[in-house]
């Protein structure tokens, strides 16, 4: 395989929405996620279909395109971009595969870190899990909490494992099934935690029999700028989940949540910069119910910002008594400490 020579002064991509009838796939697309029912097959590794309803009239894509070209293909059914800087991950494993999840997760990030190793491209930066039924199941014998045993005994077979966590998203699904896409690059990013919430790699037993392994966000420096991963952001305080059965309340949460993390990352390498320097380039709203929806359209805007483009969608939460959660990923100021 010849070697891709990143140009070392741009960014090695861009994310952007675009409107799913018009998403294209060429040499130079790392990865193009469609969500929806029952939509078509496109024939390339880069293709990636996450089986959660949009709740906007016109579907949107998430199209992730290299600044260069990129090399694409398929290593033990891992389907992978890579363009020098960048690899950019899926598989999915059917429901037949997941008969002993915990021992499914394990076997998979295994198979992903060798896929990663081989390529050269060896740092978990951002993973994203969407898993069907991600709650059922009673204590610790729920999916979730099976899936996050397996995830904990493959990453932990690495010393220091929870200084090198990516930022993670998992959310439930009504199909069927277990899909995992990610990036992981040359070099490690850094993790970032929030002040107003327990890690959730140090939260107590009653979540679960290993805590979830992930950080809160991921910084991400790059030639030119640096981009801020921040992981899945639920309603929580502490480690306790706030404002029961108020899908407004939550959301707020939610939004103070985000501020901080970004406030936090700029604290610690960016000398304190206000976080209006940071550009939110898309956000992810996931809502239990959709019908939740109408009542926070105005509220939206208003949190996150107008120009803010943000995609809505039906998912399960991977605690039952959150009622939504909101992931995404910021622009950074282009000089940090």
């Amino acid at each position: 395989m010849t070697a891709v020579r990143p140009d070392p002064t741009v960014r090695p991509y861009s994310v952007s929405y675009v409107d799913e009838s018009v998403a294209k796939i060429d040499e130079q697309t790392l990865a193009c996620v469609r969500f929806g029912r029952n939509l078509p097959p496109i024939d390339d590794p880069r293709s990636i279909t996450i089986e959660l309803e949009q709740l906007d009239a016109a579907p949107q894509a998430q199209l992730w395109r290299s600044e260069t070209p990129v090399q694409h293909g398929i290593d033990d059914n891992i389907n992978y971009a890579i363009n020098g800087e960048v690899l950019f991950g899926s598989i999915r494993l059917e429901e037949s595969d997941l008969l002993h999840i915990d021992n499914a997760s394990f076997r998979t990030y295994v198979r992903l870190d060798r896929l990663m190793q081989k390529l050269g491209y060896p740092c978990w930066q951002r993973v994203w899990i969407y898993m069907a039924d991600i709650t059922q199941g009673d204590g610790d014998a729920e999916r979730y909490r099976q899936f996050s045993l397996g995830r904990h005994r493959a990453l932990s077979l690495k010393p220091g494992f929870e200084l090198n966590l990516p930022a993670a998203t998992a959310i439930g699904t009504h199909g069927s099934g277990l899909n995992i896409y990610f990036i992981a690059g040359k070099s490690p990013g850094i993790q970032v935690e929030n002040p107003r919430q327990v890690s959730a790699f140090s939260y107590p037993r009653e979540y679960g029999p290993r805590s979830p392994s992930f950080s809160r966000a991921t910084l991400r420096r790059w030639a030119e700028g640096a981009h801020l991963y921040v992981s899945g952001t639920a309603s929580i305080v502490g480690h306790a989940s706030q404002h029961l059965d108020d899908p407004a309340m939550q959301l707020n949460e939610v939004a103070n949540n985000i501020r901080a993390l970004v406030q936090n990352a700029l604290d610690h390498h960016y000398a304190g910069q206000d976080a209006s320097e940071c550009t939110p380039l898309g956000l992810k709203l996931y809502l239990r119910d959709r019908h939740y929806l109408p009542a926070l359209r105005s509220q939206i805007p208003q949190l996150f910002g107008a120009a803010t483009p943000i995609l809505c969608m039906e998912g399960d939460i991977c605690r039952r008594d959150l009622l939504l959660e909101v992931e995404g990923i910021y622009a950074m100021p282009g000089t940090a400490q």
